[in-house]
């Protein structure tokens, strides 16, 4: 059985809407799909409602019906409202001149759209701000677009209007150009002048441009017109200027020409001066035409007039000026006088005045000559010379006179005690005349001084001047001598015994005389001669303390005798030595012991070397016993013996060192043996036995 649900009706969706601007947009909907129950897709049948005029509901109705009449309704609902104002286009922001048309059709009109309305009205207002000036202001044009709905859009369109032209002078012939004298400046035309956008005023100044002086300048004639946004138009007219008429001077001008002393030249007069445009200045200046000296000559005296512009006036006065009178002496003149040669004053220095300018005063000698070169007289002249030449003159006589004998440069010292070595040199003294260059000396010395008289003495030296008059002068040194010896030591070279005698003369210095010579020390054996030393004779004193191995022996040889003056004692040192004397020192003139016998009798008491005593050799001896002990030693052995002549023994008479067996402290009696090096003789050493006995 299937039961049929005929009363459910369809179910449609719940009920919808939306919101729109305007009523185009509000377009019917798509149906739902809706379905019985049974599962039929129904059709519904749509209704809708009048259009709203601005704003309201648009209301769409889907009534969906099934077969068994059961009814569902489903609506979707728009809102309207209008709320978007229209959009205005305007014309272009303009500016404008204050007279040109200002109305709508110059300047455009504004349109407008809108999304709901496509007819919306446009409107506009004008509202004028004033500027600065008549001719500059301000329109404020204000569109305004409404639609339907009344929304509404305004907006502003700015039209600026300025004054930029200029006013036009009504003259038709306008002041040109001129050129005037400084004092005949015209005064300016009246100009008017008219203005597009309202009045005009004109004004007038003039710009003055210097020149190169006060009168020489241009005037620059400016005439403005001016409106009332102040927009100007000017005309310049130039005048120039100029300055060409001289100054003129006033009162009555001095005397063209004039002649006057040097000292009496007037002062220049005092001119003024008028000029037509302006001050003027007068100067005056003197041009001076030498003549034939410094106070002679020619002024010109020149007043110039000058106004400002340089433009001058000029007047000379021609002034002769002359020097006639000479000049005078300030000081007062010297007299006439006689003077020494060497006392002739100088000459014055005496000044001198002029009346028209300087003076010079020169001065000069005149020599007339005496009986001699410093006697004579001097005719001295000052002379005054003004600048012209003119002159005054003084004349002095000088009588020059020589009377003074030369005199020493420096002081002469009489008289002087010396000692016979210490005799000074004859001094060199140069004689001054005071009036002569040349000096005549004559010099002289006597010398008492005698070598057979053992005494004192005197030099007398003596000066005799003389100048070119005769004037002389003697002068005088005396010199007490005291004979005093003169010691001197001669260190003579060395000499040998055999080279002969010395003659002693050849040490002393030339110029002794009158002495003797004697030994004072050294051997006496040797002698003197006279003058010669003869020490041949010490070959007899050939000996230890003389032999070619010593130094020699020293002499001191005394000479006594003059020389200069003075007692000469001369010491001549001198060595004489052996050296040049050969000795017998080889190896054959050797004698050595052969047996010592140490027993007091004074023969062969020691062991000796004999012959080379005098050599300068230097023994070391070394004694051994039979058994080769070494008994005996020594690096310095005494040379020579008793009998040899030498006074000495030798240094080993058989005593025993402490080691060796003996009795007494000597050794035993037997044959020894010695070994001898003569060190510096170039021997080889010497062996052999020696006997050693007590009997």
């Amino acid at each position: 059985t299937y039961t049929i649900d005929v009363t459910t009706a369809p179910v449609v969706p719940a009920n919808a809407g939306s919101t729109v601007e305007c009523i185009a947009d509000a377009i019917q909907p798509a149906a739902p799909a809706v379905m019985d129950v049974c599962g039929n897709l129904l059709a519904p049948v749509i209704t809708e409602n009048a259009d709203p005029v601005c704003e309201g509901d648009k209301i769409y109705t889907y009534t969906y019906t099934d077969c068994a009449g059961n009814e569902s309704v489903y609506t979707y609902t728009y809102t309207v409202k209008d709320t978007i104002a229209p959009v205005l286009t305007l014309p272009a922001n303009v500016t404008a001149e204050c007279s040109d048309d200002l109305s709508t059709t110059n300047f455009g009109t504004a349109s407008a759209v809108d999304n709901c309305d496509p007819n919306p009205v446009v409107t506009f207002t004008d509202v004028t701000t004033n500027g600065i000036c008549s001719g500059n202001f301000t329109i404020t044009r204000t569109w305004t677009a409404t639609d339907a709905c009344g929304n509404v859009a305004s907006a502003d369109q700015i039209i600026s209007t300025i004054d930029t032209t200029a006013p036009e002078f009504d003259q038709t012939t306008l002041p040109t150009d001129i050129v005037v004298e400084c004092d005949n400046i015209p005064e300016p035309e009246v100009l008017t002048a008219t203005d597009n956008c309202g009045t005009a005023t004109v004004s007038v100044n003039d710009l003055r441009t210097d020149g190169n002086c006060p009168g020489n300048y241009t005037i620059a004639r400016t005439w403005t017109a001016t409106d009332e946004c102040g927009v100007i138009k000017t005309h310049v007219q130039t005048i120039t200027v100029q300055d060409i008429t001289p100054p003129t001077f006033n009162g009555t001008l001095p005397l063209p020409r004039i002649v006057v002393e040097c000292d009496a030249i007037p002062a220049p007069e005092t001119l003024t001066a008028s000029d037509s445009c302006g001050s003027a200045t007068v100067k005056v200046s003197d041009s001076r035409t030498n003549g034939n000296c410094t106070n002679n000559y020619t002024l010109a005296r020149t007043w110039v007039a000058t106004d400002e512009c340089g433009l001058t006036s000029t007047y000379t006065q021609i002034i002769v000026v002359q020097d006639t009178t000479p000049p005078t002496f300030v000081e007062s003149l010297p007299r006439d006088i006689t003077v020494e040669c060497d006392a002739i004053p100088e000459a014055s220095t005496l000044t001198a005045i002029d009346n028209c300018g300087n003076a010079t005063v020169s001065a000069s000698d005149v020599r007339i000559n005496g009986n001699c070169p410093s006697n004579y007289t001097i005719n001295r002249t000052w002379i005054a010379t003004d600048e012209c030449g003119l002159t005054t003159t003084h004349t002095q006589v000088i009588t020059v006179q020589d009377t003074t004998a030369p005199v020493p440069a420096s002081s002469i010292i009489k008289e002087l005690n010396v000692s016979c070595t210490e005799i000074p040199e004859i001094p060199v003294v140069e004689f001054t005349d005071n009036c002569s260059s040349n000096v005549i000396v004559e010099f002289d010395e006597v010398n008492t001084f005698d070598e057979n008289v053992i005494a004192d003495y005197q030099i007398i030296r003596t000066w005799t001047v003389r100048d070119a008059c005769n004037n002389e002068e003697v002068y005088t040194q005396t010199l007490n001598v005291s004979l005093d010896e003169i010691l001197t030591e001669v260190v003579a070279e060395d000499r040998c015994f055999f080279d002969g005698a010395i003659n002693l003369d050849d040490y002393l210095p030339e110029d002794t005389f009158g002495g003797s010579w004697e030994i004072i020390e050294g051997n006496p054996i040797a002698t003197v001669t006279g003058s010669i030393f003869d020490p041949t004779n010490l070959e007899a004193a050939y000996s230890l303390d003389f032999n070619p191995n010593t130094e020699g022996i020293q002499y001191v040889i005394r000479y006594t005798g003059f020389q200069d003056g003075c007692i000469n004692i001369t010491d001549v040192i001198m060595v004489i030595d052996a050296k040049c004397k050969v000795l017998p020192c080889g190896e054959k003139d050797i004698s050595i012991s052969t047996a010592i016998t140490p027993n007091d009798d004074g023969f062969n008491e020691s062991f000796d070397i004999e012959g080379i005593d005098l050599c300068g050799f230097v023994a070391e001896v070394k004694i051994f016993n039979r058994w080769g002990a070494l008994v005996y030693e020594s690096n310095d052995y005494t040379l020579g013996s008793i009998k040899s002549g030498s006074g000495a023994f030798g240094d080993w008479d058989g005593t025993s060192p402490k080691s060796s067996i003996g009795n007494n402290g000597k050794l035993p009696n037997g044959t020894y043996y010695y070994i001898i090096n003569l060190r510096n003789s170039g021997l080889s050493p010497l062996t052999g036995p020696v006997y050693l006995g007590t009997k």
